[in-house]
């Protein structure tokens, strides 16, 4: 096996959770005669898939049309997520990818409800859907990882919605486009807090069951907006750290790579210096909801004592299940993991179908 082969293989569990076609990864892998094509074999590809999408829509197939837009979407993204050299064409891709997914929002089933989150001096945008039938429907916020982009969330969406809760992913500091306006910040409270405040305008929302998953990076977010902010009822973090100043030093290189780029820092010293910010420490003694933890025993990224050490902090209201066999945040084995976590949250929140 070459080097092309090994990096794409480490990213095949995560690619096939968020909807990657196995023959469309084996397609662009067979394409690649360097590392640096992987982006433009996913372009390719992509725009294959956005093609389909506006084949259909003439036609009046929007189901069809919606579901591949969705597919474009995370191919683009999948092509864009290794830029971190090229700021400028890693933006381009991820304007692609979001033009890929507005065309599929309308078409979706249920549809995204696109929305502007203020926050601060910037915007950020949030997808929000919500099951079809339901009037006040509990809402789940989704946190992305540091190299994430909420267009990775549809096939996760969709076993919460069928569970009969709404979902909203979200684009915020240091995250796709909004990188631009605000880099990676460790207080997930505030802006995820400006979700909420949205959230709570909405009128088919029930504010009074609100909920925050996490993978990774997201899986830090998740606990610290959960201790912080009381309008959580449950919580879910995977693949998650509890100190990521501990973690940098053990880390390997693709996870450098991102942090870096997301700090919005010069060097690699300057983002390990950074990631000193990023801690739970003190802080989730004040948790009080349910609060699920989900690791894996074999996660190369974030090793499975971090997710003790939240367990640990959290207290009696957290309970910690461990996936021997798991890659990190479990992408490998998702029919055992989403399954748990979904119906997990649905009881918590009272969602009527789990």
């Amino acid at each position: 096996m070459n080097s092309i082969q090994e990096k794409a293989l480490f990213h095949l569990p995560r690619l096939l959770a968020s909807g990657v076609d196995h023959n469309d990864f084996l397609l662009a892998l067979n394409g690649l005669a360097e590392w640096s094509d992987w982006p433009k074999a996913w372009e390719r590809m992509a725009s294959q898939h956005e093609k389909l999408g506006d084949d259909a829509i003439s036609e009046g197939r929007t189901i069809s049309a919606g579901e591949a837009y969705a597919r474009a979407a995370v191919y683009y993204h999948t092509g864009q997520a290794v830029l971190f050299e090229d700021p400028e064409e890693k933006a381009r891709l991820q304007m692609r990818q979001h033009a890929a997914s507005r065309k599929g929002m309308p078409h979706l089933r249920p549809p995204i409800l696109p929305l502007e989150i203020s926050f601060e001096d910037i915007t950020f945008p949030a997808n929000l859907r919500i099951p079809i039938g339901t009037t006040r429907a509990p809402c789940v916020v989704l946190n992305a990882g540091a190299d994430s982009t909420k267009e990775e969330f549809h096939t996760l969406e969709n076993e919460f919605l069928k569970r009969g809760l709404a979902t909203c992913s979200y684009d915020g500091p240091g995250q796709s486009l909004t990188w631009r306006k605000q880099k990676l910040r460790p207080d997930f409270e505030k802006p995820v807090g400006a979700i909420f405040d949205a959230l709570e305008q909405h009128p088919r929302i029930d504010a009074d069951r609100f909920g925050i998953w996490g993978r990774s990076m997201g899986g830090y977010a998740a606990p610290r907006v959960a201790a912080r902010d009381k309008r959580v009822k449950a919580c879910i973090s995977a693949g998650g750290f509890f100190d990521l100043l501990d973690t940098w030093d053990r880390a390997p290189f693709a996870l450098h790579e991102a942090l870096r780029f997301a700090f919005g820092s010069e060097s690699f010293e300057a983002a390990r210096e950074r990631s000193k910010d990023f801690t739970l420490a003190g802080i989730l003694d004040q948790t009080l909801c349910p609060t699920l933890i989900i690791h894996s025993g074999a996660d190369k990224v974030m090793r499975a004592s971090e997710a003790e050490r939240i367990r640990d902090a959290a207290g009696p209201a957290a309970e910690l299940v461990i996936f021997p066999e798991g890659s990190h945040v479990c992408d490998n084995i998702p029919y055992k993991v989403r399954p748990l976590m979904t119906d997990w949250m649905a009881r918590q929140l009272g969602a009527q179908t789990f």
